[in-house]
Formats: structure tokens, sequence, C-alpha cells
């Protein structure tokens, strides 16, 4: 069955990008109410985000997971939204390439000829 990179980034990249925003958010005091108010979700996703039972069937790189940490900090400021950060940590990894490798790995798809790439890196 093919699967498409939007399917990934809905049911894999996002849910792990809303955990780790979760953890770092408290990792830097941030409480669980607080942190669903800006990510726009319930507290009991937050909740649920925060114990591993959603967001946890991917895993990032360290790069990727220090760039969640500095995009927490600029929310957590009052700089940047919650759903900003979301939809810019979304962009970051489909346009570094991450979503083509993540795409091979559970699609099995080659990035060079699957003829998504001139779109997923747009």
């Amino acid at each position: 069955m093919l699967i498409y990179p939007a399917e990934i980034e809905a049911n894999l990249v996002l849910p792990t990008i809303r955990k780790e925003f979760c953890k770092a958010a408290v990792a830097l005091g941030a409480k669980q109410k607080d942190i669903a108010k800006l990510l726009g979700i319930t507290e009991a996703a937050a909740s649920q985000y925060l114990k591993g039972k959603r967001g946890a069937d991917l895993k990032f790189d360290a790069d990727f997971r220090q760039k969640i940490k500095d995009i927490v900090k600029s929310v957590l400021n009052g700089k940047t939204g919650g759903f900003e950060a979301v939809q810019t940590l979304s962009t970051e990894f489909r346009l570094s390439g991450r979503l083509c490798s993540l795409h091979h790995k559970t699609g099995g798809i080659e990035p060079k000829t699957c003829g998504l790439v001139n779109v997923c890196l747009k």
C-alpha cells in the first residue's frame, strides 16, 4: 500500500513534535494546562504526550530535538505562538529532507525515484 508523505506527517511527525514540545516546555517550568492552551489541545492530550502514550512511534535526532527546545523557549517568552511553532517545526522537518527519509523507511519508496522530492522539499 502506498503511504503518502502527508499521512506520515499527520500520523507520526506532528504527534512527535507535540510530544517533544510538551517535554521541553515542562523542563523549562511550564505547567501542563498552560502547554495545552499554547498548543490548542486538551490537558488530557498534553498528559498523554508527556506520558509517551501519544507521539511515541518516532524518535527525532538530537539536532531536531534542539530546534524544538529553542522554539519552545521562544513560545514561553511570548515571541512565537504555539501553533506557529508546531507549523514551523513541521515545515523544517519536511524541508530538511527528514520527511523523505522517513517516507523511504515507512513507505518503502526510494526518495530519488518516488517523484515527490520536488513536492516535499518545497
